[in-house]
């Protein structure tokens, strides 16, 4: 066989992994906004609810049509009182990669898992509370598990056809950390950090840094 003859074979090959590879991560990325659309109509759901119970709530964008959330953040700003709010913004990223992280591997699979089936999609949640980082991950997989962890939910697993009323469960826990992070409430605060803080931020007004801590 001559060297034409041997690169275009190995380039045949090469386009067979890579549209294979290809519709792998175009099914996780459906399988991402799936469930981005059912998490966010949820949280819009019990952000009505918590409307009802007397908080002040907006869910931008609120009920958008399926789809109207893909490449924009979903944002909910909670508000409890005159200067007292909260507010979390969730996002999809496009793409899938290898999951590494430990906590949000699939339970049949491992960091050590370099072919697709370890590909995961991302859901980002982000909140002025915890920092510029994404205060919530969330990886989802091709087969529709989907596992997070983060400052609003420590650590839940899940599937993207679960019941309505199991996701719902999932959306009213991320609201009452919400309403934690805005006042915080029995088992719930904030503590005074290690700095950095000097006297130039005292004189500008700065607030001392803290940090959320959860009791329960």
């Amino acid at each position: 066989m001559g060297f034409e003859e041997s690169a275009l074979a190995r380039l045949g090959r090469y386009r067979e992994e890579a549209d294979l590879t290809l519709s792998v991560v175009r099914e996780i990325e459906e399988t991402t906004r799936r469930f981005s659309e059912r998490l966010f109509a949820g949280l819009e759901y019990t952000a009505a609810l918590g409307c009802k119970a007397g908080f002040k709530i907006e869910a931008t964008p609120a009920c958008a049509p399926a789809g109207a959330h893909a490449g924009q953040p979903f944002v909910l700003r909670l508000v409890a009182a005159a200067e007292t709010e909260a507010r979390v913004a969730f996002g999809r990223v496009g793409g899938a990669a290898a999951e590494t992280d430990e906590d949000l591997l699939h339970e049949k699979l491992s960091r050590y898992t370099l072919d697709p089936s370890g590909y995961s999609g991302r859901i980002l949640g982000f909140s002025e509370a915890a920092g510029e980082g994404p205060c919530q991950v969330f990886a989802v997989y091709r087969d529709g598990v989907w596992k997070t962890k983060g400052l609003l939910v420590e650590k839940a697993r899940g599937r993207v056809d679960d019941p309505e009323e199991v996701l719902n469960g999932f959306c009213l826990r991320i609201l009452g950390r919400l309403v934690d992070l805005a006042v915080p409430t029995q088992g719930a605060g904030r503590r005074w950090s290690e700095g950095p803080y000097a006297l130039a931020d005292f004189l500008q007004g700065k607030g001392f840094p803290t940090e959320t801590r959860w009791l329960r």
